[in-house]
């Protein structure tokens, strides 16, 4: 079984049962993909957020007032405490040949840090 932990932004504001009830009131569908013809329908969605949002799925909180770089540091620093990461047996070697690649991310910009991250 998957462990599955929810990292919770701190604008973030879980639906209330009536957006669950009637999803197109929680969730822009505006442009979206039919996820019916995925076999995913307003069921399988609402249930989906339930779970996520239960009690039996841990919570994590973002930090706020600091970096990118720093909330997803904490995060990771979280889940390695839990025993939900494996740590890293140390970095690999730097190669000094060409071919190298240097990713550069606005810190203010989570998505751009997660994603350089990765």
């Amino acid at each position: 079984s998957a462990r599955v932990v929810t990292v919770w932004a701190p604008g973030f504001v879980a639906p209330a049962e009536d957006e669950l009830q009637h999803l197109d009131t929680y969730i822009d569908q505006d442009g979206c993909i039919n996820l019916a013809q995925y076999n995913l329908f307003e069921n399988d969605i609402r249930d989906s957020f339930k779970k996520l949002l239960g009690a039996e799925t841990l919570h994590i909180s973002m930090r706020t007032g600091c970096s990118s770089s720093v909330q997803f540091k904490a995060i990771a620093r979280e889940l390695l405490k839990r025993n939900m990461l494996e740590p890293s047996k140390g970095l690999p070697p730097v190669p000094d040949e060409a071919g190298l690649v240097l990713i550069s991310a606005e810190p203010g910009n989570d998505e751009a840090m997660a994603a350089a991250s990765i």
